[in-house]
Formats: C-alpha cells, structure tokens, sequence
C-alpha cells in the first residue's frame, strides 16, 4: 500500500474512537476527564509518531500530512 493508503487508515480509526468515547460518555460509563484524558494523551502519541516519521528517510508527505491532522482533530475534539 502507498504512504497515503497507510495514513488514511488513521482518520476513520480517530473518529470512530472519538464516537465511542462520547457514546461511553454518554451511557455514563466513562468520564468525561477519563476520556479527554485518555485522547489527549493519543494525540500526543500520534504528534510525537508524526515528528518522528519526518526524520524518517522515504516517508510521503501525505503520511505525515495525514497523522498530522488526526492529532489535531483529537486535540480539537475535546
């Protein structure tokens, strides 16, 4: 698969966590705090996974561009 096949996949997988954290939410089964907790610390990791792959030799630039903007919609999100 090419770099932009491989990035892709990180959008649907962020939203559809995103859904289920806000439908846990919502049955009262997790915690608001948990749950922001628990994305901004996946942001991060995919912050960090997005700085480290622009050291990387042969890495697309849509990989980067893509992990790039699933950290900021989970940033964004809560």
């Amino acid at each position: 698969m090419s770099g932009f096949h491989d990035a892709a996949y990180n959008t649907p997988a962020v939203i559809a966590t995103l859904a289920l954290c806000r439908a846990l939410i919502e049955k009262g089964i997790l915690t608001r705090e948990d749950a922001v907790q628990m994305l901004l610390d996946e942001a991060v990791a995919h912050a960090i996974q997005a700085e480290a792959q622009t050291q990387e030799p042969g890495v697309s630039t849509t990989t980067i561009d893509v992990n790039r903007q699933c950290a900021e919609l989970l940033d964004e999100k809560f």
